[in-house]
């Protein structure tokens, strides 16, 4: 039944007709259903997409990666840090959530000549999202020929 008939049905024929066949009611339930449907697709697309790194103690790759940023900080110049992808020496103690990372690293120096240089970092984990620089506690980094 069309919305342009409904409003020439008098009030006895509306009433025996019934609510399902009501224009009104039949747009307004498919909008509301399609609604929620699109708002349940958004909330679980953006649940999906977030990055979660709580609630658990950093891997030795992820120690690894943050120890970078703190040695990358020493060196003269940072932009020409290469640190190798998977070649560190990882000490953890899951009960302290102390890590002690060694590596190497290669940058340019003051004089324009590509040094490799060997660094070792002790660092704590304080909490947190371990890709945060303040979740982390640098106590001692040494950074050698």
């Amino acid at each position: 039944m069309k919305y342009s008939d409904w409003k020439n049905l008098s009030a006895q024929e509306r009433k025996n007709i019934g609510w399902h066949r009501h224009p009104h009611i039949k747009t307004a339930t498919l909008y509301s259903i399609a609604f929620f449907v699109t708002a349940i697709i958004i909330i679980f697309g953006i649940s999906k997409n977030s990055v979660v790194h709580i609630n658990r103690k950093p891997t030795s790759k992820e120690a690894f990666e943050s120890a970078k940023i703190f040695v990358r900080e020493r060196l003269k110049q940072p932009g020409t840090a290469s640190f190798p992808d998977n070649n560190f020496s990882p000490v953890i103690d899951t009960t302290t959530n102390s890590y002690q990372i060694k590596s190497t690293v290669k940058s340019i120096d003051a004089n324009g000549q590509t040094t490799k240089s060997n660094w070792t970092i002790k660092m704590t984990y304080k909490g947190g999202d371990w890709s945060e620089r303040n979740s982390w506690q640098v106590q001692e980094i040494s950074l050698g020929q």
